[in-house]
């Protein structure tokens, strides 16, 4: 199970590691954002920081149902206690965590600030 919380802006938060080829890890804290359908989404400075490798140009569906291009980058995560391979995302944005990180899981948000987060697998 991975736990997390609801920040003072209403965000769900969980803290996860991120890993390059190299085993250099980075935690993150990410906001969940159900409306994006990739894996996970990190700040160019991040990405470049990790040295991460670029696949290719990928289509990314927005929480506002736009369709935006998005460099993707081979990654690696701390998902759930077990090292899991992502496509990464390089944006301006803040870290976001989308649901084809959440597939095969369960996602539960106390809906107030301070509320609890849990993301079980089915």
């Amino acid at each position: 199970m991975i736990l997390g919380s609801v920040n003072a802006n209403r965000e769900a938060i969980v803290q996860i590691a991120v890993l390059n080829d190299y085993k250099q890890i980075k935690a993150i804290k990410a906001v969940i954002d159900t409306g994006y359908t990739g894996d996970l989404m990190l700040p160019r400075a991040i990405v470049d920081e990790l040295g991460l490798t670029l696949r290719g140009i990928q289509d990314a569906i927005l929480g506002d149902g736009s369709v935006k291009l998005f460099e993707m980058y081979a990654g690696s995560v701390i998902w759930d206690g077990q090292v899991r391979r992502v496509e990464v995302n390089a944006s301006e944005t803040e870290c976001l965590i989308g649901m084809g990180l959440l597939e095969d899981y369960k996602l539960e948000i106390e809906g107030r600030s301070g509320g609890v987060v849990k993301i079980f697998s089915l």
